[in-house]
């Protein structure tokens, strides 16, 4: 009883360092924040680094003596970078043993295991020791969620759940997990009885509960896991009056959020972001991330292949922290089209995806692949005579604007994808042929 009475105290402990830090994290200037980050590198090679055999080896060098890694050289060295003496082997059986099984809640040697739904390629892994669940539910309420007299219900739909997201239960928060793998009218029924205040879920979900009309009011509604799209952030706030927030939390880590004006600022007080520039004149970049917080898997000079555009207007907040136009998705998600010399050149997804919002309302959904040298476009319209003259129109204006030709296009006329999937709508699954210079 004792020592539950201390784990508890601890685990409280931990929150409310969270919380505080979330809480100050929009009153640091930027040099505060330079200097913060540079003391926490500090602290991270200090108490957590050393005691990772891989990351051991680089002594107290400077953060850009550290390798920059994508997921392929992560999980080849995953057993040399955690802390916890974990094999990756070991990892994945667990992670997948609990998906199979729909049991979250067991550990691994007190670590909590967790898997990403492997978009971008092969399934990220993620360690969490209860003071980093503790810390970091601390952390995203500070940023997310308004604290009330009353406990809240959140629900939170997601393909699986993890000891990291109920970290906070009991605290202020009731807490809910709604498992997607389940029947749609089985988990709408039940979100419909619990009646949450705080519904948290990725941007398809939500825009199947509000085409649903579920008989829900929630005061506060956040997008997690995959682009939130204008369209569908319209129809949300359309059907529940309520303005759609976002959270850019990956496997990675938890890396931005959207301030009280709505929009989206890196969490710069708990992870270094290295641009590394695809497109510097637009402000577009790819994240090179340092997690300063994490210790049972450190995170240091991590590439992801999402694609950020900055926002050089100053925020109505006025928080120091870098500010974001949109989240781009995947680099895998541009898609390739041809020039007048004949060779392939990337187009951002945002560009298809607003020529392909602008292009029609008689399409309700669509997803375009393009294999190699060929885009397959597949939509839900119950006129598909006009929607394909439509969507080509659409593309070639695009392709024209950027001074491009379009690859060879075919048309389908159902859309099959699991709730449980990323919505990807325009993804590049394979690469046409390039030359050496178009990469």
């Amino acid at each position: 009883m004792i020592s539950s009475f201390v784990h508890s105290a601890k685990q409280l402990g931990y929150f409310l360092y969270g919380y505080v830090n979330g809480w100050r994290s929009l009153r640091y200037s930027r040099q505060a924040l330079e200097r913060l980050q540079q003391r926490r590198f500090a602290q991270l090679k200090r108490r957590v680094l050393r005691h990772s055999p891989f990351f051991a080896a680089f002594g107290d060098k400077p953060l850009q003596a550290f390798p920059i890694m994508d997921k392929t050289a992560f999980l080849a060295n995953f057993d040399q970078i955690n802390t916890c003496g974990l094999s990756l082997a070991a990892c994945q059986a667990h992670a997948l043993q609990a998906e199979q099984q729909r049991d979250f809640a067991t550990l691994l040697n007190g670590v909590a295991v967790g898997l990403s739904s492997g978009t971008s390629g092969r399934r990220g892994v993620f360690l969490t020791r209860p003071q980093e669940q503790a810390e970091w539910a601390g952390y995203i309420i500070a940023k997310n969620l308004p604290l009330k007299f009353r406990r809240q219900r959140v629900a939170l739909l997601l393909r699986s759940n993890n000891a990291l997201y109920e970290a906070s239960q009991g605290i202020v928060l009731s807490f809910r997990f709604f498992d997607l793998t389940l029947p749609l009218a089985q988990w709408q029924a039940q979100l419909q009885a619990y009646q949450p205040d705080i519904l948290i879920a990725p941007a398809q979900v939500l825009g199947v509960i509000a085409a649903a009309r579920l008989n829900i009011a929630p005061t506060k509604i956040i997008s997690v896991a995959e682009v939130l799209e204008p369209d569908v952030r319209q129809r949300i706030e359309q059907q529940f009056d309520c303005v759609v927030n976002e959270i850019y939390q990956c496997t990675e880590g938890y890396l931005a959020s959207t301030c009280r004006f709505g929009r989206l600022h890196l969490n710069e007080d708990i992870v270094v972001i290295e641009k590394h520039w695809t497109d510097k004149a637009s402000g577009r970049f790819s994240p090179v991330i340092t997690d300063l917080r994490r210790r049972t898997l450190p995170l240091v000079r991590f590439k992801l292949d999402d694609i950020l555009q900055l926002d050089p207007s100053p925020c109505p907040c006025g928080s120091a922290l870098t500010a974001l136009k949109k989240i781009e998705g995947r680099c895998d998600d541009s898609l390739w089209f041809i020039d007048n010399t004949e060779h392939w050149q990337a187009v951002f997804p945002d560009l298809v995806r607003r020529a392909m919002m602008l292009c029609s309302d008689i399409i309700s959904d669509y997803r375009i692949q393009q294999h190699g040298e060929k885009l397959l476009i597949l939509l839900e319209t119950a006129q598909p005579d006009i929607a394909k003259q439509s969507v080509t129109t659409a593309l070639q204006h695009l392709a024209q604007s950027q001074q491009l030709r379009l690859p060879e296009l075919e048309f389908a006329w159902q859309i099959s994808a699991a709730l449980t999937d990323k919505c990807r709508r325009v993804a590049c699954l394979h690469k046409p042929v390039l030359q050496p210079s178009e990469y």
